[in-house]
């Protein structure tokens, strides 16, 4: 009922008072104190005025007024609480996070003022839990960086942390930054940028030796190399493994399925590159030697589930022009090594992104001794 009653709102029905929060028109009524008690809120479900000028920013594409920003700002300082729940718990933030209407604006200035990253709802869920089973990527880093908790359970004992590798690969990727940031600990590619200047736009080709490090130029590069030196590790038998890919396959697409599911589910997602439908791709001949960053990803029965299958791993390139397998019976010693890896260090144990060379369309070489910093892929 509560999610029927959403999509038929009509702010018509509010108070004078709300209804100009809702449009966004300034401040008047609380600095001539005809306002109600801004700790208030309205409609059978409770709704809160900090909820009802996102609720408003939301909705309404254009505008006389339209000044939410300014206003949320002006009621916050006016001694607004940012977190008044509803019926079923949602707060502003809540709102303002959790679908494809998010408005990171809005969401950092209730963060700064105090709304809880953490605040649990009738259904035991935080605002990130939601932001995950909607895809919200820009929410989640937000979240991630005013101290969400991935450890907190919902009712039904699920927690983000047991999500959101499955979450999809930019939100998996995200959240990996976090963690690491909390634990003090660095990736290689963590940003796409030059490893001297910081240019981030542009072409970057990788350090020809370790292939972890991008630069802009051969400029930026030798002006690098005496700090780049003391970590630069050159692709060797002890850092590597050397895989035999295959073609065959009885995956059917590479689409992720947490969009599948979101589509299933009717929520938005961003439309999907027809290459992500690979399930297997051969190389170009005229592409090798080529270094390549791939994707490895091993037999996954979900977080903290061991898992002690020996299917193919799945590996590939994020523009998909290599897509292979790696079975156990070709690459014994190789498969379990990686695994292992992958298992130890990877995203939830699920994944890990590696520095590669595809020698020819039958031999990859993987540096397994520097796991990447996952990547939106």
């Amino acid at each position: 009922m509560y999610q029927d009653n959403a999509f038929r709102f009509d702010p018509t029905r509010l108070s004078e008072f709300a209804l100009a929060i809702y449009t966004g028109q300034l401040q008047e009524k609380v600095q001539d104190g005809t306002a109600p008690d801004l700790a208030g809120y309205e409609t059978p479900y409770k709704i809160g005025y900090v909820s009802m000028l996102v609720l408003g920013a939301q909705r309404i594409v254009s505008g006389p007024v339209m000044q939410h920003v300014d206003l949320l700002k002006f009621l916050l300082a006016s001694g607004a609480p940012p977190d008044i729940p509803d019926i079923v718990g949602y707060t502003a933030l809540n709102h303002v996070t959790m679908h494809h209407g998010a408005q990171a604006d809005l969401a950092r200035i209730l963060l700064e003022n105090g709304a809880n990253s953490n605040h649990q709802t009738r259904y035991g869920g935080t605002p990130i839990l939601d932001c995950l089973q909607s895809g919200q990527v820009e929410s989640v880093d937000l979240l991630m960086e005013f101290g969400a908790d991935l450890d907190i359970p919902d009712a039904d004992g699920y927690t983000p942390r047991g999500l959101y590798v499955q979450a999809g690969p930019k939100i998996a990727a995200g959240v990996d930054k976090w963690l690491r940031k909390r634990r003090g600990e660095e990736a290689l590619l963590d940003e796409k940028k030059c490893g001297s200047c910081g240019k981030t736009d542009g072409s970057l080709k990788y350090c020809g030796k370790c292939h972890t490090v991008k630069y802009c130029s051969p400029e930026c590069q030798r002006k690098d190399w005496p700090l780049h030196k003391k970590t630069c590790r050159s692709f060797n038998e002890s850092n590597t493994v050397t895989l035999i890919p295959g073609y065959q396959s009885d995956i059917t697409s590479l689409m992720s399925t947490a969009d599948i599911t979101r589509r299933a589910m009717g929520i938005p997602t961003e439309p999907t590159p027809s290459r992500n439908s690979r399930a297997s791709q051969h190389p170009r001949a005229s592409a090798f030697p080529k270094s390549v960053v791939i994707k490895v990803q091993v037999p996954y029965a979900g977080y903290g589930m061991p898992s002690n299958s020996t299917a193919d791993l799945l590996v590939y390139t994020k523009k998909r022009d290599f897509v292979c397998t790696i079975n156990i019976q070709n690459n014994k010693d190789g498969y379990k090594k990686i695994s292992q890896v992958v298992r130890d260090k990877g995203v939830g144990g699920a994944k890990a992104y590696f520095a590669a060379e595809l020698k020819s369309a039958n031999e990859l070489v993987v540096k397994v001794d520097e796991v990447l910093a996952a990547q939106p892929f």
